[in-house]
Formats: structure tokens, C-alpha cells, sequence
């Protein structure tokens, strides 16, 4: 997190901070209400509460091994809890790898505010914005690229995706990407590499 020492500017009376012991049980809730495909398992209550906990700390390791310096943040909306982000704030560029907001707050922007902010204050530190989302049973990919975002590289079942402040070398390349490709087509966006994990 040495790269950025600032604060976020969101609107609408949304806030961001730090998560607490006590936010434990809510992102557990969140997490299990973001991935309703874990319940499909065979087992009773108990079971199937133990397999999303298990899950859950899977989840929190994972993002401890692959962001060391990710922080993790509560989102909240006239100060009550709505969401979820985990986001590693680099030196070279900023990576979400996780936002999620609670169903019921859903549809209301919550989350394309929250990212608006990210990106403000990015673009004021002149860094990219990275982030990874599922290819089915998302509208992850539109929502991003209606804030700016493009398919980088296609890697199933993920779209990787990138924003870049004007300014940044990355902007223009970019910016070159068509909203209206076909982006498991395969493709090579201009000034990248192509994605081996597109289809040829």
C-alpha cells in the first residue's frame, strides 16, 4: 500500500473503511450470499455452513498470498454496511480483487460509484486499475466497460479487464479496444500480448 496514502472521495453518502473483527460475520454473509452455487453441495445445514466457512478462509488466505499489501474495506452507505472491497493498492497499478455489494443494495450504483471514486483517485497517482470477472452468470463485464474498462485477456471462466487515466501509456492502447468486441473471440489488444488463454 506504499504507493497511495490518500483517501477515497465516493458519493451519495457512501463511505469506505477499514474491516473490523466484528464485520466478520457480515462478509461472511456477503461472501455466502455471493456464491449460492456452494449450497447445491449434498448436506444437511450444518454441513453446508461448515463447507462456505472453510471456503471463506480459503478465500481470505488466498488474496493474503497473491496481494500482501491488499487492504480489506467495509462499504458503507449512510453508515450502514453494504458491501465488500479488497483492493491492492501498488505501485504500478491498482488491483480490485474483490467488490461485492449485498443483494438488496444491488441496482442502486452503489458499486460503480464506489469504483468511480477508485478511479479518481488513481487517476491522480497516475496508475491503472486491474480486475478479474466471471465470464457466466456476470454482468461484471458491462458494467466495467461502461466505467471505462476493457477485456485484456480472456482466461476462463474470468474476462481480465484494465482502466488506465489519461496520461498513462496503457490509456490509448485501451482505449483502441472496441466496447462491441466479441471478447472470447480471441484477440490481441493493441500494445498488449495476446491472451493465451483466448480461443485461437
Amino acid at each position: 500500500m506504499a504507493g497511495f496514502a490518500g483517501s477515497f472521495a465516493l458519493p451519495g453518502n457512501l463511505s469506505l473503511r477499514f474491516a473490523a473483527p466484528s464485520d466478520e460475520t457480515f462478509l461472511l454473509e456477503l461472501f455466502i450470499e455471493a456464491r449460492p452455487w456452494l449450497s447445491w453441495a449434498e448436506g444437511d445445514r450444518d454441513f453446508l455452513r461448515s463447507l462456505y466457512e472453510q471456503q471463506y478462509k480459503a478465500m481470505r488466505a488466498g488474496q493474503e498470498a497473491i496481494y500482501p499489501e491488499h487492504v480489506d474495506l467495509v462499504i458503507e452507505k449512510s453508515s450502514d454496511r453494504v458491501g465488500r472491497l479488497v483492493i491492492d493498492l501498488g505501485r504500478a497499478d491498482w488491483r480490485v480483487s474483490e467488490l461485492q455489494i449485498l443483494a438488496k443494495a444491488r441496482g442502486k450504483g452503489i458499486g460503480s460509484d464506489v469504483l468511480r471514486g477508485i478511479q479518481a483517485a488513481a487517476a491522480s497517482m497516475l496508475v491503472p486499475i486491474t480486475l478479474s470477472t466471471p465470464i457466466a452468470g456476470s454482468h461484471g463485464r458491462q458494467v466495467y466497460e461502461r466505467l471505462g474498462f476493457r477485456v485484456t485477456a480472456v482466461d476462463p471462466p474470468h474476462f481480465h479487464m484494465a482502466w488506465a487515466p489519461v496520461g498513462h501509456p496503457l490509456h490509448a492502447a485501451l482505449s483502441a479496444i472496441p466496447v462491441t468486441a466479441d471478447p472470447l473471440a480471441g484477440f490481441a489488444p493493441p500494445g498488449m500480448p495476446a491472451s493465451p488463454g483466448a480461443p485461437a
